[in-house]
């Protein structure tokens, strides 16, 4: 599991603000209503009202902070995967079964949230607010609007608390349905959160699409553009440390590709292989060869011959197609393929070698076995020429 900074500091500030000035109106609204006793009446009309101010406040600041950093587009409602949501709430959540959504830049809520949040936003909350206003504030009768009682606002206010109280019942509950029963609460404490590594890159992969469409935005063209856009974009990943979307690629296709590749520093220590290597070698997996020296897979004689080509490239930064040479696999067999070695640069200076190899083992083997043939005919002639003779 991988942390990422998800909930920014207004974030949490105004989910804890809430949290805390919700709970204080319901418990002194319920004791209005004489649900309960525990601060009296006039303490609990006091505690209310200062709350309610100070609630209408927050929703104010609230308001400005997602329009003016575009965290209201977290909100939108969706029907994508709204019943597959519905689906592992219900059923799947229990079996263990895999999360239909995740957490990118602008979703960080499954649709069942965005439904139910935009639903507390635009109709329970600005409800509440009113009503509580009309019920502390309106005196009737009133030109114009006459009003018996307020009653039937008191019914839509009190309505709108046990809403609110059965929205919190099921917020706290699902916020135990994480990896762990309390990731979800820490998370929304630190603002970050753990997520499983592919969770981790397709968050990563949202954050730089959200900023390139923001950027691609201020240019008249894109397409007159593309090509500086690109430099940019390669110049930005050196600057903050990171390998350009071009070396990114070409990882890639290093890492799929039908030959065996491979890093070693300066000092003769695998930085590096790809599946392809490992697997011609025999090896599970890449870890077994990471900070192993490359003589493992060499005799005493063939080392010797390839410590002297490695030293070469090394020295003089050529490229060296070594030709083909025997390898050791880790069960001991054998095999033989290709190799080229080519110097590392970091900073232009040599720190280490990289290069790739072709397996031609089987061709070696069908090689010898044609010669192998050809030898047993020609014997074969010569018999038959010498049976001639005689």
């Amino acid at each position: 599991m991988k942390k990422v900074y998800i909930y920014k500091i207004f974030e949490r500030f105004w989910h804890w603000a809430q949290v805390l000035l919700i709970s204080i109106l319901m418990i002194s609204g319920f004791e209005i209503h004489s649900s309960f006793n525990l601060f009296g009446y006039r303490t609990a009309v006091e505690i209310h009202n200062i709350s309610a101010w100070l609630f209408l406040f927050l929703i104010i600041f609230a308001i400005f902070w997602h329009f003016t950093t575009g965290e209201w587009k977290q909100y939108i409602p969706t029907t994508k995967y709204l019943k597959a949501q519905f689906n592992y709430y219900v059923g799947g959540i229990f079996k263990g079964a895999p999360h239909p959504t995740k957490k990118l830049v602008y979703n960080k809520f499954n649709p069942l949230q965005r439904l139910i949040y935009l639903g507390l936003k635009i109709l329970v909350i600005p409800v509440q607010v009113i009503s509580g206003f009309l019920y502390l504030y309106f005196h009737y009768p009133v030109k114009g609007l006459e009003l018996q009682s307020l009653e039937y606002v008191a019914f839509v206010h009190i309505f709108g608390a046990f809403l609110l109280l059965a929205f919190m019942i099921a917020h706290v509950y699902l916020t135990t349905t994480g990896h762990k029963p309390l990731s979800a609460v820490k998370a929304m404490i630190t603002g970050w959160e753990e997520m499983s590594e592919e969770e981790v890159t397709d968050r990563v992969v949202s954050d730089i699409e959200t900023s390139i469409l923001k950027s691609r935005a201020q240019l008249k063209s894109t397409e007159e553009y593309s090509e500086l856009f690109q430099v940019a974009i390669n110049r930005a990943g050196k600057k903050v440390g990171i390998n350009s979307l071009i070396d990114t690629r070409f990882k890639q296709a290093i890492e799929n590709s039908g030959a065996g590749y491979f890093s070693i520093s300066k000092d003769g220590i695998y930085n590096d292989v790809n599946e392809t290597w490992f697997k011609l070698y025999k090896y599970d997996s890449k870890d077994e060869i990471i900070g192993q020296h490359y003589r493992l897979s060499r005799t005493e004689e063939d080392f010797a011959e390839l410590e002297k080509h490695v030293d070469k490239v090394l020295q003089t930064g050529q490229t060296i197609n070594h030709g083909e040479v025997k390898r050791i696999c880790k069960d001991d067999s054998v095999g033989y393929h290709t190799l080229t070695i080519s110097p590392v640069y970091e900073k232009s200076e040599i720190v280490g070698i990289e290069g790739f190899i072709i397996d031609t083992t089987g061709q070696l083997l069908a090689e010898r076995e044609l010669l192998k043939k050809q030898i047993r005919t020609d014997e074969e002639l010569k018999k038959q020429e010498t049976k001639k003779t005689k």
